[in-house]
């Protein structure tokens, strides 16, 4: 490990807690914090979760062991679901609750407003990976941002030391494929939103490739499971990732048992203090052992993720847990009733415990039902190292070969010992005072290390006032029983002190005792146990009450300010009620702050009166032909990669920026779904030229959307922000966004719901839905394609399909080295377009990425022909098939 010159403030260690038990789990295993979900909104339906009813026990059992509790709020929110999830906030507000976590930027402006000394935490769901995203949180009022698990530890400390936030990361657990918050695979395969905590785990089933038509063995690339992540586990290289300055390492697994919990939290604690507060770092052999022991608990391989550097995650072998290596089948026999199978043992292992087997057929499991050692003697146990014979059911034993994996995935022993951990107690110091004549009394107060120190607020830079240590709590409890002079044996100090050490089933310890007492006394022993019973019952409700607040009953109807663009906004855009945005392309004619009082402005929005409201057409292309393409064919708007923008403006197409002059066609350049701080930097003079241009640009990402704001750009918010409600529109129309694309997952009453509640707000952006294309399902940092591209079977122009077991084929592109996987079905609403007046929005879109000049010329006509109310047909592109998406369903 490397060397102790640096300055070390312990981040707190934060677990996962899916029920009761796995809450006791984690105040066994020394968190300091634990993160919980109530009912469906939060982003892990699967787990028990807790009902508002019992939230209020579960956190003052954790404030009792000097623990906070943070609701996950953590998925975007409906416009129908936000009245109740602002009453469960309320209910946990007013029961202590220490931090909201959220995805929904406007459930948090919401919550800012009506809670203003409540902490808020940006969840990871919101995508934010650079420092500009980190400061678009800030802005809305988030005290601490989980930043994306795709940063290493290097972009994660130049984001903590540019922000007055604090920063959180993931160190334990399951890895989303995909960027989280930016994955619709679940959604649109299964109906189950992962972006709302249904996910489906699409990415742990079985793939195969079809290059150019070509199916590709699987020993290509390693496994069945190409898209499958394995386990993160930075236990090794945590002194790195503490260096970075975060202020909290979160383990994932609100779903896992809660011995997994207690293991996972002793063992990251253990190594911070080891790190932080020892004379000498935990050893590599340690830390391996501990990570060891944790791969009993849960294990589908380890990887130190995309934070210490490791850009392969993915674990294509097996997606199910299967455990720690056991070793390898040396040698097997088969019997009636058993299997007996000869191993050299990498594990300790015993009767009863269950082993995986990693069958040329698939992954069985068996429990072990005896242990026989190389002289033929039964025995219960077996140590490392050893050789055995292991004997299982004869049933899983028939598909086992010699040279076959095993795993162990039950230690017994282990769970019992995990199990049997006893509650971490906080220290009190204790005082009784026994003087003749006087109440017998009993202070009590509790320690200013442990209990004062796990409340400490450690967010950064702007809390640093906040974060001093407040005065340990303290009580005081004076017995009715007077202190008498004694007849025969008196009560010794002795007697006092064992008395008070007995803190019985409290959450406390005795840290010291101090006795004052007068010689020869007499005090009964029930006298001198309730009074420190009595005590110690003051003081936890004293630490209990201290966190209590009164409920506030928000009604959200109270809020529609918050959906209004104010007319002094920074960076509004002019944005009027049903505006309708045509941006004159030109060639820098009109700067950014010349405005024809009659003429449109190529950064402005032209308003239009209700009445004559119509619908407006939106076309993504790739290129510059297709951009023409789908200017001539009717194309009210049409989104380039920003990459195309230096192509476009060049002599050469001079001409063609005329024609779309002419046209009256608005160009909006895309930014780049995923862009860390080094790309926004990149960026940065390109966006300026763009600006200056007169152009706009389209966000995916709140780090982008805060570098537009600015520059001063308007912009698209793009439908990667999962907006489901008019409060998180609004958000962005407040940033400077004209244009608000909501989530592919509304269904179109929901849209219109959406919509109504804008227009009820007053002035707003537009709204813009997508109507046909194939949908992005996941962007990844993981490089899926680099080892058939390093064989040569991948080659730049090759197509490469993603194939499920249903034969469902999945177009998968790659961007140097991130990956993009898109929907197998094309959508398509054709033929329900003349209803969409009716619901609402301003803008429909079309995804033409993957289509010809011929094809974008039949769609973009035909979708014009049935804005005018005519009847339109397409017809359909040979294979493939289409969808009408969540519009009728909804997730």
């Amino acid at each position: 490990m490397s060397d102790k010159n640096f300055s070390c403030n312990p981040p707190e260690i934060l677990s996962p807690v899916g029920d009761n038990d796995a809450l006791l789990g984690a105040i066994k295993g020394g968190a300091d914090a634990v993160y919980l979900g109530v009912g469906e909104f939060n982003a892990r339906q699967g787990a028990k979760n807790f009902t508002i009813e019992d939230l209020e026990a579960a956190i003052d059992l954790a404030h009792s062991h000097g623990v906070r509790v943070y609701l996950a709020l953590n998925i975007p929110l409906k416009q129908k679901e936000l009245q109740h999830a602002l009453e469960i906030v309320d209910r946990a507000y007013a029961a202590g609750i220490d931090a909201i976590i959220l995805q929904d930027l406007g459930l948090l402006r919401l919550l800012k407003e009506i809670y203003p000394d409540l902490d808020l935490h940006a969840s990871t769901q919101m995508t934010i990976h650079n420092k500009e995203g980190v400061e678009f949180a800030a802005g809305l009022g988030a005290k601490r941002v989980i930043v994306s698990r795709e940063l290493t530890t290097t972009e994660v400390k130049d984001i903590v030391d540019h922000s007055k936030v604090g920063i959180e990361v993931f160190v334990h657990g399951a890895l989303c494929y995909s960027y989280s918050g930016k994955c619709l695979f679940s959604s649109f395969l299964h109906d189950r939103s992962a972006n709302r905590g249904a996910c489906a785990q699409p990415c742990r089933r079985r793939y195969n490739f079809l290059v150019n038509g070509r199916e590709i063995d699987e020993r290509h690339i390693g496994g069945s499971y190409p898209i499958s992540c394995a386990e993160l586990s930075t236990l090794t290289g945590l002194e790195d990732i503490i260096k970075t300055g975060v202020v909290s390492l979160k383990i994932e697994g609100r779903m896992k048992k809660p011995e997994y919990v207690t293991a996972s939290a002793t063992a990251y604690k253990a190594a911070v203090e080891g790190i932080c507060r020892v004379g000498e770092n935990p050893t590599r052999e340690e830390l391996e052992a501990r990570e060891a022991e944790l791969a009993k608990l849960f294990y589908r391989g380890f990887t130190k993720g995309f934070i210490l550097g490791e850009k392969g995650v993915s674990h294509p072998k097996y997606s199910s847990n299967y455990g720690a290596f056991l070793g390898k089948v040396l040698d097997l026999s088969r019997s009636k009733g058993n299997t007996k199978l000869t191993v050299r043992l990498e594990e300790n292992i015993q009767v009863k415990d269950g082993i995986s087997l990693f069958t040329r057929e698939r992954m069985l499991g068996s429990a072990v039902t005896g242990i026989i050692t190389i002289t033929g003697e039964q025995v219960k146990s077996a140590k490392k190292g050893e050789k055995v014979g292991l004997e299982i059911s004869s049933k899983t034993g028939r598909a086992v070969q010699r040279g076959d994996d095993l795993y162990l995935t039950t230690d017994t022993q282990l769970l019992d010992t995990l199990q049997k951990t006893k509650l971490e107690a906080l220290p009190v110091s204790l005082k009784a005072r026994a003087r003749k004549g006087e109440r017998f009394t009993v202070e009590i107060r509790a320690e200013s290390g442990k209990s004062a120190e796990k409340y400490e607020n450690k967010e950064n830079k702007e809390n640093e006032e906040s974060s001093k240590t407040e005065e340990p709590a303290y009580a005081e409890f004076a017995d009715d029983y007077i202190v008498q002079e004694a007849e025969k044996v008196p009560t010794t100090v002795e007697q006092i002190k064992k008395a008070m050490e007995s803190l019985g089933d409290t959450p406390f310890e005795a840290a010291s005792i101090e006795i004052e007492a007068d010689e020869n006394i007499f005090i009964p022993v029930g006298v001198l146990k309730n009074a420190r019973r009595k005590a110690a019952e003051f003081l936890l409700e004293k630490t209990l009450k201290k966190n209590k607040k009164e409920q506030k009953h928000p009604d959200l109807a109270n809020f529609n300010h918050l959906c209004t663009v104010e007319s002094g906004a920074e960076n509004k855009n002019e944005v009027s009620k049903n505006e309708v945005r045509k941006n004159e392309v030109s060639k820098n004619e009109v700067s950014k702050n010349e405005v024809s009082k009659n003429e449109v402005s190529k950064s402005r929005i032209r308003a239009k009166d209700t009445a004559s409201k119509k619908l407006l057409l939106s076309v993504e292309v790739q290129g510059i032909s297709y951009l023409l393409q789908a200017a001539e064919s009717g194309a009210d708007i049409v989104y380039i990669p920003v990459s195309r923008f230096e192509e476009l403006m060049s002599p050469k197409n001079a001409e063609k920026l005329e024609d779309l002059k002419a046209e009256r066609t608005e160009l909006v350049f895309r930014v780049p779904r995923i862009t860390h701080d080094s790309e926004l930097a990149e960026l940065k003079p390109l966006l300026e030229k763009i600006r200056d241009a007169g152009f706009s640009v389209a966000c995916s990402s709140l780090g982008a959307a805060q570098l537009a704001k600015k520059l001063s750009i308007p912009f698209v918010a793009q439908k990667d922000f999962n907006i489901f409600n008019a409060f998180t529109a609004s958000t962005f129309y407040q940033a400077g966004a004209y244009r608000a694309t909501l989530s592919s997952e509304l269904n179109l009453g929901e849209i219109k719901h959406v919509c109504e509640t804008l227009q009820a707000c007053g002035d707003s952006g537009q709204t813009e839905i997508l109507v046909y294309g194939r949908e992005v399902m996941l962007v990844t940092e993981n490089d899926l394609l680099k080892p058939l591209v390093d064989q040569k079977i991948v080659l730049e122009e090759s197509e490469v399909l993603l194939v499920d077991q249903s034969g469902s084929e999945f177009p998968v592109q790659r961007l140097g080295t991130r990956t993009l996987i898109y929907n197998s079905k094309v959508l398509d609403m054709l033929k329900y377009v003349q209803n969409m007046k009716g619901y609402g929005v301003d803008v429909l879109r079309l995804d033409l990425s993957f289509n010809t000049t011929a094809e974008i010329e039949e769609i973009v006509e035909a979708y014009k022909e049935a804005l005018a109310g005519k009847e339109a047909k397409l017809k359909p592109i040979s294979g493939i098939e289409y969808t009408t998406g969540h519009y009728f369903k909804g997730v």
